[in-house]
């Protein structure tokens, strides 16, 4: 079997294969958090069988603000990341 497809220690997160889905600008947030589309998007990935995907395009500040659609880091959506990510994991991937 090749080894893309066997599992990987990456720090302290164990993945189940070597396939990330990289950074790419998704467009798919709404009032600068995720919205539902963004997260049955990355679920999708996930269910694929990827090991790990990664949303893009995150301002740390809302002036670093470059499309309407990008996610703004701040405390207010970390509840809809944490129902993304945690969604992503039920279907096995990072």
């Amino acid at each position: 079997m090749s080894e893309l497809f066997t599992p990987y220690q990456l720090g302290p997160v164990m993945l189940r294969n070597r396939v990330v889905r990289s950074a790419a600008f998704e467009s798919m947030g709404e009032n600068f958090g995720p919205s539902k589309q963004l997260k049955d998007y990355h679920v999708a990935v996930a269910r694929g069988g990827v090991g790990m995907t990664t949303v893009a395009y995150a301002a740390v500040c809302r002036s670093g603000l470059s499309f309407r659609k990008q996610l703004w880091l701040r405390p207010e959506i970390v509840p809809a990341l944490r129902d993304a990510t945690d969604a992503v994991h039920r279907e096995g991937a990072a």
